[in-house]
């Protein structure tokens, strides 16, 4: 297995929403993309508003030339609604966004097939290797053991509860200091 990793911007995004991020979210997220808020044309409008943001950027992973993942995010800026619907308590230089302290890893995911091979490890890590922001945050599902246990395994420390919209389930936020020494190999 080789696997090759393939940079975007917000522009060249676009251009693979359908042949690469749309397949990829549904083959990686059958156990729950039956629920409306999971289902790929609310994901793909999700990406559509993210590609927006300041400091866009995703990774894709091929093996030859099928996508088999990618990450992506973006920074925050000042006024970021990011920390709204957080649900607990924390200090509030915490939540304080100043247009370059953040980058909200927005999602990371990896089909079945190659699950478990350090693909998501290493999406991880390319895609917040090189980034100017002091710290990254995400969100992740509560009753997702795996990212969960994978996450802090990475170093991801988690802060709190969000619930980002109305009708989405609860997440577990998390935060991660960027520095390229903190960041591994991606095995």
């Amino acid at each position: 297995m080789s696997i090759k990793f393939t940079h975007h911007d917000a522009s060249n995004t676009e251009q693979i929403l359908e042949s690469v991020i749309g397949p990829v979210y549904e083959e990686s997220h059958q156990d729950v993309i039956a629920d409306p808020f999971y289902s790929t044309t609310r994901f793909i409008e999700r990406v559509r508003g993210y590609i927006q943001s300041p400091g866009f950027a995703l990774v894709a992973a091929y093996d030859a030339d099928s996508a088999v993942g990618f990450a992506f995010g973006y920074t925050l800026p000042a006024n970021a609604r990011w920390w709204h619907g957080l649900t607990t308590p924390t200090p509030d230089d915490l939540t304080t966004e100043t247009g370059n302290r953040t980058f909200a890893l927005n999602e990371l995911m990896v089909t079945p097939d190659f699950q478990r091979r350090g693909i998501a490890h290493a999406l991880h890590d390319e895609l917040l290797r090189k980034r100017p922001e002091e710290r990254a945050t995400l969100l992740v599902r509560e009753d997702n053991e795996t990212a969960q246990t994978a996450y802090k395994r990475w170093g991801w420390k988690k802060i709190g509860k969000l619930q980002p919209f109305a009708d989405s389930p609860n997440f577990d936020a998390m935060i991660l200091p960027l520095s390229n020494q903190q960041l591994g190999s991606g095995t």
